[in-house]
């Protein structure tokens, strides 16, 4: 079973563990971005959450 790079989201330490960073026991993320497909299902899904985001992030942006 092959494992993926992952990184620490708070000190940015690369890892292969799959729960927690060994250094600060923080989660970890996906280092690589998801596949790009023409057919995507979830489209509409990861756009609404960036737009969560950029919101929070930049409150005066307009919708």
């Amino acid at each position: 079973m092959p494992t993926h790079l992952k990184r620490c989201t708070k000190c940015m330490n690369y890892t292969i563990s799959e729960a927690n960073c060994k250094n600060c026991n923080s989660p970890v993320e996906n280092v690589y971005p998801p596949r790009f497909s023409l057919q995507d299902k979830y489209q509409d899904y990861r756009m609404e959450h960036f737009r969560k985001k950029m919101h929070e992030k930049f409150p005066d942006l307009k919708k």
